[in-house]
């Protein structure tokens, strides 16, 4: 199955800025990449909608001021896009994920020992 790629250029203002391309079906998903001005990777991560769950969610991250442009790739199910985003994520470039990244085993021993 092919994928629809929307890629972002510079933006024009603080506001992050890039192309809207719709899903074709119930079942696709899109991995979504977040990028700081210097084309650095902030956050990656899956939605069926997400610029509505940049809204009720990453909006509230201290780091989403950092956030100047973005990217997504549309996949024609939900295991395509998990899929597409460990991939990503694996390669442990993305500055604020930590699950599914080579950095969050390391953050789950943090916690338990903290807790003990």
């Amino acid at each position: 199955m092919s994928e629809v790629k929307a890629e972002a250029s510079a933006p024009e203002s603080a506001a992050a800025r890039g192309a809207i391309i719709h899903a074709s079906s119930p079942d696709d998903r899109a991995v979504y990449r977040l990028f700081d001005r210097n084309g650095g990777l902030l956050y990656v991560g899956m939605s069926k909608d997400p610029v509505h769950r940049w809204s009720e969610e990453h909006r509230h991250k201290y780091w989403w001021p950092e956030v100047a442009s973005y990217e997504w790739t549309w996949h024609p199910s939900p295991a395509a896009a998990r899929q597409a985003e460990k991939d990503v994520l694996a390669a442990g470039e993305a500055k604020y994920n930590i699950h599914s990244t080579p950095r969050h085993g390391e953050n789950q021993r943090r916690q338990r020992a903290a807790s003990r």
